[in-house]
C-alpha cells in the first residue's frame, strides 16, 4: 500500500462531497409564506399540499378532502363549484376576553351573563321583577322544581346548587364497588344522620343563604310499585282475537336486553327537564283548553295533566314516550338533539308486551301508544313516505287497545284521547293522507263518548255565569262540535276515496266526474243542513264574533266548530278530486262570491284568536290554509300566509312551518298559471304537496 504524501491534499470527505442546498431554510419558510398570502407561486413548482388541512374552509372538511387554504374561495370549492365557507364555528367557551380580542364579531355586551353592566337595570331584571316568588328562601327548598321556580324572578347566577362526592353515595352504580354489609351500613348510618341532624333529607345550607349543598343526587321522589310482570310476547287468554297476537312493540330492537326497563328511583337531570318540559308545555297542546282540566271517571278536575306521568311511574315505556315527545319539541328549538328524542323512542318500543290481560290493556299501554303516535306525526319528515309509517301503525294499535278496553270496562276511562285520536285521524285524511279508520270504527261501533262528558257539573261548580250555568248552551255547542266532526271525517274518507279512484283510472271519463260531483253535493247539502239545525239560536248567524256572549270554555268549542264547518265546505269545493275546480258548477260568480266571504270569515276569527295570545290553537292553522287556497283574492292569502307565520314555533313538531311553505308554493304555481293563460284553479294543493315533499299528516302540530 502506498504511503501518502505528507503535502499532498487530503482526499474529500463524505460531507465535502454532498450538493449544497437549493434554499436556505429561512428561504423555505418565507417562501412559503409568501405564497400562501399571495396564493403565487414560482414558475415550474406544483402547489404542494398538506396531508392535513387543520386551516381550510369548512366545506373541504365536511368532505374530508384536502384545502389550499387560499380565501374568499378555495381551489378545490373553485374548481366544483360549491360554496366556500369560511365562517368561524363558535362555542360556549368562545365567549371569553381573548376570543373578543381576536375577532371582532364577538360581543357580549347585553348579555345577562357576560355583561356586567347589563345585570342591572337590564330588560332581563325587569322581566323577572315580574315573576311572582312565593317560595320560602332558596335554602329551605327541598326539590330542584321548586328551585328552579325560584330562580326564574332573579337574575342567573343568584343561586347555586352544589354537589359533592358524598351527594353521589347511594346511587345504585356507586354502591356496587362495596360490599353489601358495608352498604348496609352505610346506609343505616346515613339514614340516621338524616334523620336527627338533616330534618330535610335532601340538602344543608352552605355559609351564603343562596348556596345549598346536596346531600343526595336526586331529581324525583322514588316512583311507585311496577306491573308485577313484563313477559314476552304470546297468546293472551281471556283477550280478543285481535289482541292475542299483537305485538306492542312495533319494530324489535336488535340488541336490546329481553329483560324490561324499570323506572329508577333516580332519574337523570336530562330526564328530569324534559318530564317537567311535557308537563309545562306538552300536555297544553294534547289536550287543549278547556278539556284540560275535565274530570275523566276517577280523576279529579285538574288532574288530566298529571294522568300521564302518574302512569309513567307504573310503567317505564311511557316515560320513555313522554322523554321522547319533549326531546322532539325541544330540538326544533336548539334545546335538545334529536338523537336524545330518538333514544327515548326506542326505549319505548324495545320494551316487550305485559302478559296478564289487565297490564295489556292498562292505562300505561294505552297512552304509551297515543303518544308515540303524535311524535311520529309530529316528524318534520314527507309524509308521502310515511303513509304506511310508524304512525299508521300506532293508531291501527290504538284501535285495537280502544275495542278491548271498551269491551273490558264498558267505556273508553279517558273521553279526552279518544276525541284526540279521532280529530288527529280526521286531518290526516283531509291532507291526503289515512282513511279515518279509527273515527269510523268508533261511530260503527257505537262507543264514541259524548264530547267534554263531566264539563258541566265541574264549569257550574266553579261559578260559571250565563248560558253556560243555566245548562242550555253547553249541550248545544257541544253536539254542535261533534257533528261537525263527524261530517268533516265521512267528507275526508269519501275524499280519499275518490283520489284512490282518480289514482287507479287514467285518464277519468266524464261520467265519473259527474257522479263524484253528485256524491259531493249530497255531502255538501247534509253538512249545510246539520249546521242550520244545530247553530244557537240565541247566537248571532254565521258571525265569528257570536261567541263573545259565551263563557271562555263554550267560546273556545264554539269557534273551533265555527272555523271547522268553513273550512270543511271551503274543502268540498276545492279538494275532493283532482281537477274539481275545472267543472262548470250552476251559479258559478254567486259560489265564487260565497266562497271568498268564508275564507274571510275564517281569517277574521284566526286573526282575533292570535290577537288574544292563542297561539296554542292547533286547531286553528287547518282552516287558514284552506281559505287561504280557495280564496280568489290575493291580499288574502298573503294575510292566510302571514298568519301562519305567526303559528309557527308554538306547536309539538315543525308541521305549522310546512304547511306555511306548502301554501306559498301553491299560490306562486297558481301566479304563474294565471300568468301564462292558464286558470289558477288547475292547481292541486294534495299532488303538488307529494311532488315538492311538502306533505304533512296533521297543520297544528
Amino acid at each position: 500500500m502506498q504511503q501518502q504524501d505528507k503535502d499532498s491534499p487530503p482526499p474529500p470527505s463524505r460531507s465535502q462531497n454532498q450538493l449544497p442546498p437549493l434554499a436556505p431554510r429561512r428561504d423555505t419558510k418565507s417562501s412559503s409564506k409568501e405564497r400562501r398570502s399571495s396564493g403565487s407561486l414560482p414558475p415550474g413548482r406544483t402547489p404542494r399540499l398538506s396531508h392535513r388541512s387543520r386551516a381550510g374552509c369548512y366545506t373541504c372538511r365536511g368532505r374530508k378532502v384536502k384545502c389550499d387554504e387560499v380565501q374568499p374561495r378555495c381551489g378545490p370549492c373553485t374548481r366544483l363549484h360549491r360554496d366556500c365557507d369560511w365562517e368561524v364555528r363558535w362555542n360556549f367557551s368562545d365567549a371569553t376576553s381573548s376570543t373578543q380580542h381576536k375577532h371582532r364579531n364577538v360581543s357580549t355586551s347585553g348579555s345577562t351573563v357576560w355583561d356586567p353592566r347589563s345585570r342591572v337595570g337590564s330588560p332581563a331584571s325587569a322581566s323577572s321583577a315580574s315573576v311572582r316568588d312565593d317560595l320560602p328562601a332558596f335554602s329551605r327548598l327541598t326539590n330542584d322544581e321548586d328551585r328552579e321556580r325560584k330562580a326564574e324572578a332573579t337574575l342567573p347566577g343568584t343561586y347555586s346548587v352544589v354537589v359533592t362526592p358524598k351527594s353521589f353515595a347511594d346511587l345504585p352504580e356507586y354502591a356496587s364497588t362495596s360490599s353489601p354489609q358495608e352498604t348496609r351500613s352505610q346506609q343505616s348510618t346515613e339514614r340516621k344522620r338524616r334523620t336527627f341532624s338533616n330534618p330535610v333529607g335532601r340538602t344543608r345550607s352552605s355559609a351564603d343563604p343562596n348556596v345549598v349543598v346536596l346531600d343526595r343526587f336526586e331529581e324525583l321522589t322514588a316512583t311507585t310499585s311496577l306491573p308485577a310482570s313484563l313477559g314476552p310476547t304470546g297468546r293472551q287468554e281471556g283477550l280478543p282475537e285481535s289482541l292475542q297476537h299483537m305485538s306492542l312493540s312495533m319494530t324489535p330492537s336488535s340488541g336490546t336486553s329481553s329483560q324490561p326497563t324499570t323506572p329508577s328511583a333516580y332519574v337523570s337531570p336530562s330526564e328530569s327537564r324534559l318530564v317537567s318540559h311535557f308537563r309545562r308545555y306538552i300536555v297544553g297542546r294534547l289536550v287543549p283548553n278547556p278539556l284540560e282540566d275535565t274530570p275523566s271517571d276517577n280523576l279529579t278536575p285538574g288532574s288530566i295533566r298529571d294522568l300521564f306521568e302518574l302512569e309513567a311511574t307504573k310503567f317505564p315505556p311511557l316515560h320513555h314516550a313522554i322523554c321522547a315527545l319533549s326531546a322532539l319539541n325541544l330540538s326544533y328549538h336548539g334545546q335538545a338533539t334529536l338523537e336524545e328524542a330518538m333514544e327515548h323512542y326506542e326505549k319505548a318500543l324495545s320494551a316487550q308486551t305485559p302478559t296478564a290481560s289487565d297490564d295489556l290493556l292498562s292505562d300505561g299501554v294505552f297512552l304509551r301508544h297515543y303518544l308515540l303516535f303524535i311524535y311520529d306525526i309530529s316528524m318534520t319528515v314527507d309524509a308521502s313516505n310515511t303513509v304506511a309509517g310508524m304512525w299508521v301503525g300506532h293508531l291501527k294499535h290504538l284501535s285495537t287497545l280502544t275495542q278491548a278496553r271498551v269491551a273490558r270496562f264498558g267505556k273508553e276511562p279517558h273521553a279526552f284521547v279518544m276525541w284526540s285520536i279521532c280529530t288527529f285521524d280526521t286531518y290526516a285524511c283531509l291532507m291526503g293522507y289515512g282513511s279515518c279508520d279509527y273515527f269510523r270504527m268508533a261511530l260503527e261501533r257505537q262507543i264514541l263518548p259524548p264530547l267534554g262528558a263531566g264539563m258541566p257539573s265541574f264549569w257550574s261548580s266553579q261559578g260559571c255565569t250565563g248560558w253556560s250555568r243555566e245548562g242550555q248552551a253547553f249541550p248545544i255547542i257541544m253536539n254542535m262540535k261533534r257533528g261537525v266532526l263527524v261530517h268533516t271525517a265521512k267528507i275526508a274518507q269519501t275524499a280519499q276515496g275518490f283520489r284512490s279512484e282518480a289514482a287507479a283510472r287514467t285518464p277519468i271519463p266524464p261520467g265519473q266526474y259527474a257522479q263524484w260531483q253528485a256524491q259531493v253535493s249530497q255531502l255538501q247539502a247534509n253538512l249545510s243542513n246539520f249546521w242550520a239545525q244545530a247553530y244557537p239560536d240565541f247566537l248571532e248567524k254565521d258571525s265569528p264574533i257570536a261567541g263573545r256572549v259565551l263563557e271562555p270554555g263554550l267560546r273556545f268549542v264554539f269557534e273551533h266548530a265555527f272555523l271547522l264547518y268553513h273550512a270543511t265546505l271551503l274543502y268540498t269545493r276545492t279538494s275532493m278530486f283532482p281537477n274539481q275546480r275545472l267543472l262548470p258548477t250552476a251559479n258559478q260568480a254567486l259560489l265564487a262570491t260565497d266562497t271568498a266571504a268564508r275564507a274571510a270569515q275564517i281569517l277574521s276569527l284566526a286573526s282575533a284568536i292570535l290577537s288574544k295570545g292563542g297561539l296554542d290553537h292547533r286547531a286553528v292553522v287547518f282552516p287558514i290554509f284552506i281559505a287561504g287556497i280557495a280564496t280568489p283574492t290575493a291580499d288574502a292569502k298573503v294575510k292566510a300566509i302571514e298568519l301562519l307565520r305567526a303559528f309557527e314555533g308554538h306547536g309539538i313538531g315543525q308541521n305549522t312551518g310546512v304547511v306555511r311553505r306548502l301554501l306559498v308554493g301553491v299560490c306562486e304555481e297558481q301566479r304563474r298559471c294565471v300568468e301564462v293563460g292558464r286558470r289558477a284553479e288547475e292547481v292541486d294543493w294534495v299532488r303538488f304537496g307529494r311532488e315538492r315533499g311538502l306533505g304533512v299528516v296533521n297543520c297544528g302540530l
